[in-house]
């Protein structure tokens, strides 16, 4: 795997394949543990993602026929667990890969 320094969140990705998303209660956002394809390069890295790209990415799902919504709902913010984290491999029963993405806000 390559070394990576400075990975922008708002990059462009060829495929991220996310592994797992921890929520630390009161925080404004996700972490989120994930495979990047870049240039024909693979990354293995966290990402800190907001619930606007965490959003994207249930939508990104949802189009895949992925319904997860409910389930990283209740095991991420329902609980009363002061770090709560979720194996999306084990939820879904298969790799979860996104192609052709980016972590962008899209505004209008």
């Amino acid at each position: 795997m390559n070394t990576i320094y400075n990975l922008d969140s708002s990059s462009f990705y060829d495929s991220i394949e996310i592994s797992h998303l921890v929520y630390e209660k009161g925080d404004d956002g996700l972490m989120m543990a994930c495979k990047i394809e870049k240039n024909s390069k693979k990354y293995y890295t966290n990402l800190s993602i907001s619930f606007t790209q965490f959003n994207q990415i249930i939508s990104r799902l949802l189009q895949k026929g992925i319904d997860v919504y409910d389930e990283l709902s209740t095991s991420l913010f329902q609980k009363n667990n002061f770090v709560s984290e979720v194996n999306l491999t084990t939820i879904t029963g298969k790799k979860v890969i996104l192609n052709d993405f980016s972590l962008a806000s899209h505004a209008a």
